[in-house]
Order: C-alpha cells, then sequence, then structure tokens
C-alpha cells in the first residue's frame, strides 16, 4: 500500500510525523496550491494524509484557491452553525473564524469541516478508490485539533 501525506508546511508534515509516525519520504509539500497537490497524486497511491493549516482547510472544503467569507459562512451554515453566531463575523477576515472555534471548543465544527475538505479531495483525486484523511493543525499548539477520523 502506498501512503502519501501532503502537508501545509513543514511545520505541518513535522506534526504529523510526530503524531502518526508516519516516515519523512512520504510528506510532500502543497508548496501553496493545496488543491492541485490533492489533483496531480499519481495513480500508485492508496492512502491520502492531507495535514492543513486552517487556511488551507477552507480551500479543501470550499475547493477554491481564493475562498472568501460568504464562503466560509456557508459552509459553516451547512456543519450546523447559525446565522445568528455568524453575524460577528460578517465583515471578518477567513482567519478570524479558527480561534473562535477552537478556543470556544466548537471542535465538532471543525471535524465537520475536515470531513467536508476529506469528501472533496476524494472527489477531485484522479484514482477514486484512494483513501484520504484530512486533519486540521494549529500553528499556536503546534498539534493536529481536528480530524476527518
Amino acid at each position: 500500500m502506498r501512503e502519501v501525506i501532503i502537508a501545509s508546511d513543514e511545520e505541518s508534515g513535522r506534526i504529523h510525523r510526530e503524531t502518526c509516525h508516519s516516515a519523512e519520504e512520504d510528506c510532500r509539500l502543497a508548496g501553496g496550491d493545496i488543491l492541485g497537490s490533492v489533483m496531480g497524486l499519481s495513480q500508485e497511491v492508496e492512502r491520502l494524509h492531507i495535514v492543513a493549516t486552517w487556511p488551507d482547510v477552507i480551500r479543501l472544503a470550499a475547493w477554491k484557491t481564493e475562498p472568501k467569507m460568504g464562503d466560509l459562512l456557508v459552509l459553516l451554515k451547512s456543519v450546523g452553525l447559525r446565522a445568528d453566531e455568524l453575524l460577528p463575523f460578517a465583515n471578518a477576515d477567513t482567519g478570524d473564524l479558527f480561534p473562535w472555534l477552537y478556543y470556544g471548543k466548537r471542535f465538532d465544527t471543525l471535524r465537520r469541516l475536515c470531513r467536508i475538505a476529506k469528501k472533496n479531495a476524494e472527489d477531485h483525486v484522479r484514482k477514486k478508490d484512494v483513501r484520504v484523511y484530512c486533519h486540521l493543525i494549529s500553528e499556536d499548539v503546534h498539534r493536529i485539533v481536528a480530524s476527518s477520523l
């Protein structure tokens, strides 16, 4: 079985290696193009771990290279948040929502976003029977904080 890890950056790859004891040679850096990295996987891959920062998880979940706040608000409504909860963020940046979700202990919401990102990756990878896992890392606490597992 061929396993590949796509990481947003070096730190994400390191966190995954330490947490899951994966081999360094299995890790590929997305290089700023997480969507292209997923779509460009070779046919021999059977299992894919995506270890991503908040901006990259949003890119995967929205399947857009530059998702806007409206895209994120729609995603968050689709995973169960109410419009009145999101109203204070209407004019905010997409990065402003992660601390609110994480420190507010909305881990169920973060997991649901990881599952949407996982599903989108499965839909867009060339080999349709590849098993995908999506892990969200926090750069503040240096660990995986949510996963599609």
